[in-house]
């Protein structure tokens, strides 16, 4: 309806314009230009009141679409045309203000009436004008009702743009009537809008609702507190089992550290035992290089003396055999001549010879006898002490093993004492090369006495062998005798002297063999000590890592614990 009415309106209008103009074509320019003007005007308010209308539509149509739920005010603006998005804002927000309205058309209606009346005074202007002129010129009567006639015609034509000014500004105020009353009627729609889906948008409604959630959460404050107070509670209780499981775990993980430490101890114990098995191989490698050196250097010693005694006693064997055969060949020269020369005497006194001889040999056999007791009472103590020097190296081999032995179980209970340890083993193996030397030299001793004894003994022998030839001719046989005894006797105390070497060789490679074994036992022991200190190094890391997790799961529990009160406080 109000479209049909605005555009009869407005063909109205122009049919006025163009039917006056029609007339002032060919008869006035004045007239036309201001007709021309008027209609000028007249379509620029037109065509503000067809935006003006365009926008009330716009408005209408969007009324008309509620804004969906959770759409914000700026969405459903966008729908609005953009000259009145402003208004309404203001509109739904503070529920008062005004939307904008026509700006030129009122003064152009004004203007267009103004136009008509300027266009109206012009022509009457411009008849009067002719008039006057037509009155001056003329006399006749007739004349000047002719000359009248035209401007009076002109002054008919003038009022025309009068006409269409009033025409045009009735039909543009019309115009304007309508749109203004459309858009009173959206301005009351959207009013409407405003009270019921629009609301929310409303400055009130959300003081309304703020007041209203304030209200709410007022009255929500108790259960909050009541249920802050039962969270709490069950923080509380979640805190005491927390602190309990990780109580528990962390004396699990003391348990098991602890275990893995003394673990750990054992292995270090265990290693520095190893050490020091390793540091006694190493001393005793480079000690049985000495030692052997030291053993072979006096087995080559004590044989070397071994054959230079030997190599005595046969020369002082054949010395003494050569000097009994010579003289023994001398002495029975000698007798040989005496008895030639005192066969006489012989005969004369050989009665109280007899007697005289057989008390002598009774004292000789007896003398003889204490001389041989003494001779192997001498050998007897030097063979004594040299079986003595010979049966104390193995001694002394079996108290080293034997102390090594103690020794080595010590070992794990004298950790801290390892260097003295050390020193102590190479005191005692200095001692026992001492005692090894001194025995050497006591078998050196007791060989020397034994060959100044032997020799001082056969020196006797032979001193009393030849006052005895020199005193008993007779007896010399049996003397040869007994001195072919003794030299037998001699023979066999050589023999016993070199079995005695020989057992003293044999104590000495049983010594080297016991050493050897010794050397291979601790081999043995040092290659078992490092496969353990590689098992126990591989335990302690294992101990290591398993540590470090378990500290980096208690770590993490701690952090899953603080970041749940703190994602809790944050909801």
């Amino acid at each position: 309806m109000n479209r049909t009415f605005v555009a009869a309106a407005f063909a109205l209008g122009l049919l006025a314009v163009f039917w006056v103009g029609a007339g002032f074509i060919g008869t006035s320019a004045t007239a036309l230009v201001m007709t021309a003007l008027i209609g000028g005007v007249f379509l620029l308010g037109a065509l503000e009141i067809h935006r003006y209308r365009h926008d009330t539509a716009g408005l209408a149509t969007a009324l008309q679409q509620a804004p969906l739920p959770g759409a914000t005010l700026g969405d459903w603006l966008a729908r609005v045309p953009a000259g009145l998005r402003h208004g309404v804002r203001q509109r739904i927000e503070n529920e008062r203000g005004a939307l904008p309205g026509l700006a030129l058309t009122p003064y152009l209606i004004g203007l267009l009436v103004m136009l008509g009346m300027l266009g109206t005074f012009l022509g009457m202007v411009l008849t009067f004008k002719g008039v006057v002129f037509t009155l001056e010129g003329s006399a006749d009567l007739q004349a000047i009702r002719a000359a009248l006639a035209a401007p009076i015609k002109g002054l008919g034509l003038a009022f025309g743009t009068s006409v269409v000014g009033v025409a045009t500004s009735a039909m543009l105020g019309l115009m304007s009537a309508i749109a203004r009353r459309e858009r009173a009627e959206v301005s009351r729609q959207l009013d409407a809008r405003v009270a019921d889906a629009l609301r929310p948008f409303s400055l009130a409604y959300q003081r309304q609702a703020t007041v209203d959630a304030l209200q709410q959460q007022a009255n929500a404050l108790p259960a909050v507190v009541t249920q802050l107070q039962a969270l709490v509670e069950q923080i509380e209780r979640r805190g005491q089992q927390l602190d309990e499981q990780l109580l528990a775990r962390q004396t699990r993980f003391l348990d098991s550290s602890g275990e893995a430490y003394r673990q750990l101890a054992r292995s270090v114990e265990q290693s520095l035992k190893d050490s020091l098995d390793a540091s006694a191989r190493s001393a005793a490698q480079n000690l049985q290089g000495a030692v052997a050196q030291a053993m072979g250097a006096i087995v080559e010693q004590t044989t070397r003396h071994h054959e230079r005694v030997d190599a005595s006693l046969q020369s002082l064997m054949q010395a003494v055999g050569s000097g009994f055969e010579q003289r023994s060949g001398a002495l029975m020269q000698g007798v040989q001549e005496t008895l030639n020369r005192s066969q006489a005497e012989h005969r004369e006194r050989l009665t109280e010879l007899q007697n005289a001889m057989s008390e002598q040999q009774s004292r000789q056999s007896e003398q003889h006898t204490r001389q041989l007791a003494a001779l192997g009472t001498a050998f007897e103590a030097p063979m004594a002490r040299l079986i003595a020097t010979a049966g104390e190296a193995p001694r002394a081999a079996a108290e080293l093993v034997a102390q090594r032995r103690e020794e080595m179980a010590q070992l794990a209970e004298r950790d801290q004492q390892a260097l003295q340890e050390r020193g102590a083993l190479l005191q005692h193996i200095d001692s026992l090369l001492q005692r090894v030397q001194q025995g050497t030299g006591e078998q050196a001793a007791a060989i020397e006495s034994l060959v100044a004894s032997a020799g001082a003994v056969l020196d006797q022998v032979g001193r009393q062998f030849a006052d005895t030839v020199g005193v008993q001719a007779v007896r010399a046989e049996d003397v040869a005798a007994q001195v072919k005894a003794s030299a037998i006797e001699l023979a066999s105390l050589g023999q016993a002297f070199g079995q005695g070497m020989e057992q003293f060789s044999a104590t000495n490679d049983k010594l080297i063999e016991s050493l050897r074994g010794v050397e291979s036992a601790v081999t043995q022991s040092i290659a078992r000590s490092d496969e353990q200190l590689a098992y126990y190094v591989a335990q302690a890391r294992e101990v290591i890592d398993l540590s470090i997790s378990s500290q980096q799961g208690i770590v993490e529990d701690l952090r899953r614990l603080r970041a749940q009160p703190v994602g809790r406080q944050a909801a």
